[in-house]
């Protein structure tokens, strides 16, 4: 029986570690993406609800 070795280099910088990690990474991005999307709603929300109140303060 055959034991392979464990290669640290070829681990780091094989084909399934870069898939995996360009994975992660696409990942981790859809996540930010999300994330500044729902803040930037919120805030569209908040400029709204500002505008709606100032233009009640000048009438």
């Amino acid at each position: 029986m055959m034991i392979a070795t464990f290669d640290m280099e070829t681990a780091r910088h094989g084909d399934v570690y870069r898939a995996a990690r360009l994975a992660m990474l696409t990942q981790q991005v859809m996540r930010h993406i999300e994330r500044t999307d729902a803040s930037a709603q919120n805030v569209e929300q908040m400029l709204a609800t500002l505008a709606d109140a100032n233009a009640l303060v000048r009438r």
